[in-house]
């Protein structure tokens, strides 16, 4: 019988991912290694996490910005397997601290100067890539650089929301093949993540649902509050 908490906790993170376009691997992975170690958490989010990443992707499908994912995807995909390779040398307390402070400060900075971004920036766009897939391989919580950096376009919220979950699903395949290679997926973390399919996408809907009712620039606030928290969160959590 599949445990009702994780169900609940995924669910609850599909939902967050729905809305805001991220957060699922943050929230799922507080979640789940309360009571599960970090190797089986991570299995299960990272392969509820292309359910969730595929259904956000395909409903959105349209808006995607092809050239900024483009230019990311190459050294994000390079990080993503140099992460899951180091799994288990970090010291991962250090690492996902480091990662929260950050992000609380990214997330301050983004609410008090509202100045969106108009102009490519493709060096900084490949080294966000490595970062973000360094820290996902390793972590599951390759969002923050991506969101920080990605949300503070002038694009439209479906465009940018669109356009990471392009960078998600590929961040998230790399890691689940590199992670499969390394004998890191074994019975449980299947069993596990199959059981909360259909939980996960009752709770994608739910998300989607909340999201067309919340203008540009609430939105966008939302946004900011959403990764300051989970920058809280990753601190607590590490």
């Amino acid at each position: 019988m599949p445990d009702l908490t994780v169900l609940a906790v995924l669910t609850l993170a599909a939902c967050v991912q729905g809305f805001l376009g991220f957060g699922f691997g943050i929230v799922a992975m507080s979640g789940l290694t309360l009571s599960h170690d970090l190797i089986h958490a991570a299995g299960v989010v990272n392969l509820c996490g292309l359910v969730t990443t595929s259904g956000q992707l395909f409903s959105l499908r349209e808006h995607v910005l092809w050239r900024p994912a483009v230019r990311i995807a190459p050294a994000m995909l390079v990080g993503v397997v140099m992460g899951v390779l180091a799994l288990g040398t970090l010291d991962r307390t250090l690492m996902v601290r480091a990662l929260g402070v950050t992000t609380i400060v990214i997330a301050l900075w983004s609410l008090s100067r509202p100045r969106l971004q108009t102009r490519e920036m493709p060096v900084l766009d490949g080294g966000v890539g490595l970062v973000s897939g360094f820290l996902g391989g390793a972590f599951n919580t390759g969002g923050p650089p991506l969101i920080a950096h990605l949300y503070r376009r002038s694009d439209p919220p479906d465009a940018i929301r669109a356009t990471i979950q392009v960078l998600f699903l590929l961040g998230g395949s790399t890691r689940a093949l590199t992670a499969a290679s390394q004998g890191m997926f074994d019975r449980s973390v299947l069993l596990d993540a199959g059981a909360a399919v259909p939980t996960v996408l009752l709770g994608l809907v739910g998300g989607f649902a909340i999201a067309r009712r919340v203008g540009t620039e609430r939105f966008r606030a939302a946004s900011w509050v959403a990764l300051g928290l989970l920058g809280f969160v990753l601190i607590l959590r590490a």
